[in-house]
């Protein structure tokens, strides 16, 4: 069900798109009206107003509805996100009390030692 409801949101996005493109800009009401261009016209004189916003609105509904019943189903899938991040930090701090060591030993770390650090820099003469 969620496959064939995502292709159908894929396909509808790409026509609603290409519908949009279709669509005359509103600078070219200007030259229209002087007589330019209506016996050019793919949809006939009147243009393609009444048509193409049609088919824009109704896509553009079904594309809102694909949507959120995309949304729907994959919230359904997800569940609650504080359920999820409360499980796996109790996790994480199960984990860390097993492996933490006992008490902390400065001396066991490597290439410390106790004599001063000399300046690799010549002295100023």
């Amino acid at each position: 069900m969620e496959t064939v409801l995502m292709a159908v949101h894929l396909l509808v996005a790409v026509l609603l798109i290409g519908v949009v493109l279709i669509q005359r800009g509103q600078g070219a009401d200007m030259g229209s009206s002087f007589g330019g261009g209506g016996a050019q016209t793919l949809f006939g004189s009147r243009g393609s107003g009444s048509f193409l916003g049609k088919a824009t609105g109704g896509l553009a509904a079904v594309f809102m509805m694909t949507s959120l019943s995309l949304a729907f189903f994959t919230q359904q899938q997800a569940g609650s996100v504080v359920e999820q991040v409360s499980s796996v930090v109790n996790q994480v701090s199960a984990d860390a009390q097993k492996d933490a060591p006992v008490g902390f030993d400065p001396a066991a770390l490597k290439g410390v030692t106790n004599k001063p650090v000399e300046d690799a820099l010549p002295a100023a003469e």
